[in-house]
């Protein structure tokens, strides 16, 4: 999965010389959280965060006393954290949590093409392992050694199942895995029995599938 995949096309921006009301009006129009800036020819010059405008407005005044010279430039961050249409997905969602911001604004060519939020990381998260849905969902512990998934993988093809996403992930037990995948085209009970064969595989958790 990779950025373009997930992002906002065409996202609002802002330029630098505008008035730090007008930003604040389109943050709050919006519900956007953050806001890229642009200059004349769509090149990404710096990002406006509401928190940083609201400070910014309580220090400059009252709105009715704000002087014309303020500028967005005035209090937006010059220094963006970027990334391209094709960064996988999972490496946009690291930067931002090494970060600890929520949006990154997609540069191509040095034009701005979208934006990536952490909802919209989160909605294909759950897409993917079919939250929502009625797909059977496995949660399996086996031996953290080779050939186990292939294994696995064959057992649940032999009652006709089909893997449509995997995921595996760590835990305290360096000897041991989890493994959660999503099954689609097989009964729940089949799929239980031939797993259950496995040697070392332990069942954690079944959601989804006939007799949820």
């Amino acid at each position: 999965m990779f950025v373009r995949d997930c992002m906002t096309c065409d996202p609002v921006t802002i330029r630098p010389d505008s008035d730090p009301l007008a930003g604040m009006a389109l943050l709050k129009c919006g519900g956007f959280r953050r806001l890229p800036v642009v200059d004349a020819e769509g090149r990404l010059v710096g990002i406006v965060a509401h928190t940083d405008l609201e400070m910014f407005l309580s220090k400059a005044g009252s709105p009715g006393v704000l002087k014309r010279q303020h500028r967005v430039d005035q209090v937006m961050s010059r220094e963006v954290v970027t990334v391209t249409p094709d960064c996988p997905l999972e490496e946009a969602a690291s930067l931002m949590v090494e970060r600890k911001i929520g949006s990154l604004p997609v540069v191509e060519a040095g034009q701005i093409v979208g934006v990536i939020t952490e909802t919209d990381i989160f909605k294909q998260f759950a897409a993917v392992l079919g939250g929502g849905t009625d797909s059977l969902r496995l949660t399996v512990q086996v031996p953290d050694v080779r050939g186990q998934l292939a294994e696995l993988a064959g057992r649940i093809a032999q009652v006709n199942g089909n893997i449509s996403s995997v995921v595996a992930y760590g835990i305290d037990r360096p000897e041991r895995i989890n493994i959660t995948l999503r099954v689609e085209g097989a009964d729940r009970v089949r799929v239980l029995e031939t797993v259950s064969g496995q040697v070392g595989l332990k069942v954690l958790h079944v959601w989804g599938g006939e007799g949820a």
